[in-house]
């Protein structure tokens, strides 16, 4: 299997950011460069990584918290970004037509 855009990007993420802070996100990028590599659906990993990235640092704000974060990382994140964007749009029509809104830890609202 080639190599994918995704699969570059994590594995730079992993390379060029080796601060100790840092250990368990690296830890995550090389578990999601591994599933990529067996054959894991992209979006599932995609969804994994932008999950680490956003909890990477928890000292920086909300507003912060991606430009906050080393180039490498960024870089990553701004290429996920964008491709889920239009999954977790599917996701949510699928929710609101039974009138339920997804929360954070599979949780639901319903709504009137």
């Amino acid at each position: 299997m080639a190599e994918s855009e995704l699969n570059n990007l994590i594995i730079a993420a992993f390379e060029q950011v080796t601060a100790p802070k840092y250990h368990d996100v690296r830890i995550q990028l090389a578990k999601a460069s591994q599933e990529l590599t067996n054959g894991t659906d992209e979006i599932k990993v995609m969804v994994g990584v932008r999950r680490e990235l956003l909890q990477a640092d928890l000292s920086l704000t909300i507003k912060n918290r991606i430009t906050g974060l080393p180039v490498a990382y960024q870089k990553l994140f701004n290429y996920v970004a964008p491709r889920l964007k239009k999954v977790d749009a599917q996701v949510i029509d699928r929710y609101t037509h039974y009138g339920f809104i997804p929360m954070k830890l599979g949780s639901t609202v319903k709504y009137s």
